[in-house]
């Protein structure tokens, strides 16, 4: 079985591989987003984690595969807003789910503390 991680990391390679705009990449990570967060009765936990895996599957294209920096900050920016968006319980846990993909992005920023790009970019983004 696939980690929802490895699902998001598909569905942006070939978005990256057809050449999509930002715009679809925002759309289809929002919609993949929603989608998990749909299944079930989701706490907080599953919530925080969905945003994170979003964050690290973008970063990780990037890392391995040289996709545009900008891919984090849409696909972030997606992720949260699937979030906020979704309504109902999941909603409620916008706040965690921010911290939680900051923290992703921190953390890789702590392991590439040789490559100056990746502070800026954990910094590029609003601290909702």
């Amino acid at each position: 079985m696939r980690t929802f991680e490895d699902i998001i990391a598909g569905e942006l390679l070939a978005l990256m591989r057809a050449g999509a705009t930002p715009r679809a990449v925002r759309i289809t990570v929002r919609e993949v987003v929603v989608e998990r967060l749909g299944v079930g009765s989701l706490g907080p936990r599953e919530v925080s984690e969905t945003a994170a895996a979003a964050a690290r599957a973008a970063c990780r294209l990037v890392r391995e595969l040289g996709a545009p920096e900008d891919v984090v900050e849409a696909v972030c920016r997606a992720a949260l807003d699937a979030v906020r968006g979704h309504g109902g319980e999941s909603a409620r846990w916008f706040a965690d789910a921010t911290s939680a993909v900051f923290e992703a992005l921190d953390e890789l920023a702590r392991e590439r503390q040789e490559e100056p790009e990746w502070h800026w970019l954990a910094g590029r983004l609003p601290r909702w």
